[in-house]
């Protein structure tokens, strides 16, 4: 994914910090159709001030647009980027709001500020999109804007070698009696030293494989004496995967566990959420150990899941899954690109209403 050097700008412009470029958009720049015009620009400012033809601006990560020079998200900030969307609105541009998540959830719990700017980009928006019909049924109680459910897809596969790392420790996955992955960010709201603890109690033989980047000093900290006591059967790997090599990972595990929080600051989960490592590991067929949560049932429907009741937690599901594994005849794989064509043909549509224009 590039940011443009030049003014000119299409008419579909993505929102997304170069330096960490969106997985998602990145999948969807790929297969999207000629006619969405998809563009990228840094910030909001780019668009304000360079000269080009209007169209629409897609936000997606909401936090970055409303940080002070210090890292911190405040109620001032919020309103500094909530005038910008304005005056871009009033140049003629449309607003649309791809929602992940409704509030921040990497590092502190949201606050007052952070539901003050989701508020006020719901206010100001042309349309909002959303990944599933769970998530899109909440957003219509929280505006009267039109509101897309475009579909989940998970990344694509890439071609070319395997990190040797990730192929590593997918050997190692293959080599235990089950393994069970959990892949993805290692964060506050995932609660991962109490499902540790929730995974050692629960099961005899299987392993628990954490692999994931983190920005938390203190709770890699923890898992890695969680990992220590816990007689080998708990490994971690605090890197980065590759959403293209997430795959190889999946599919040498017996089950992906997919926690989330749903009390205190993390309610807001009952009501949506995007369970990126939910759709990655069923695309790859492999079965999922997850909260029962709304996004979550939807996307799991027909698949080879166990949901649990999130107040429970997934001890119970654990104990079952390495009692009686899956059948893998059961679980059959997604093709990722036919996914996001859907995807990318959904903000075609999307992006002819918002014209006016007559739906292709």
């Amino acid at each position: 994914m590039t940011v443009p050097a030049t003014a000119h700008l299409g008419r579909w412009v993505v929102i997304s910090n170069p330096a960490w470029p969106s997985p998602y958009f990145a999948e969807l720049e790929r297969h999207a159709p000629p006619a969405l015009h998809l563009a990228f620009a840094a910030d909001l400012d780019m668009l304000a001030s360079r000269p080009g033809p209007v169209g629409v601006v897609n936000l997606h990560r909401l936090k970055r647009l409303y940080q002070e020079p210090g890292g911190q998200r405040t109620r001032r900030a919020a309103e500094a980027m909530l005038q910008r969307l304005q005056t871009l609105r009033a140049a003629g541009w449309k607003i649309v709001w791809t929602v992940h998540n409704l509030l921040p959830i990497d590092g502190q719990p949201a606050d007052a500020a952070d539901r003050y700017a989701a508020d006020g980009v719901l206010a100001q928006a042309d349309a909002v999109v959303t990944h599933t019909h769970a998530d899109a049924e909440h957003l219509r109680t929280l505006t009267r804007k039109p509101v897309t459910a475009v579909g989940w897809a998970a990344p694509t596969p890439a071609a070319g070698p395997v990190p040797a790392p990730v192929e590593a420790l997918a050997r190692q996955m293959a080599a235990v009696p089950f393994a069970v992955l959990m892949l993805g960010n290692i964060t506050a709201y995932k609660n991962l030293p109490a499902t540790v603890d929730t995974f050692t109690r629960a099961t005899c033989r299987a392993h628990l494989f954490l692999a994931g980047p983190s920005r938390d000093p203190d709770l890699t900290d923890v898992l890695t004496r969680c990992a220590a006591a816990s007689g080998g059967r708990v490994h971690l790997y605090p890197q980065r995967v590759p959403p293209e090599h997430a795959h190889v990972l999946y599919q040498a595990a017996d089950t992906a566990l997919c926690p989330y929080r749903v009390d205190g600051p993390w309610s807001f989960f009952t009501r949506m959420i995007y369970p990126s490592s939910v759709g990655t590991a069923l695309a790859s067929g492999t079965p999922v150990i997850a909260p029962d949560l709304p996004a979550i049932r939807e996307m799991t429907a027909c698949r080879a899941a166990r949901l649990y009741a999130p107040e429970a937690g997934p001890g119970p599901a654990l104990a079952a899954a390495e009692h009686t594994p899956t059948a893998p005849e059961s679980c059959s794989a997604l093709d990722p690109a036919t996914q996001w064509r859907a995807i990318g043909a959904a903000y075609v549509r999307l992006a002819h209403s918002l014209h006016n224009a007559p739906r292709p």
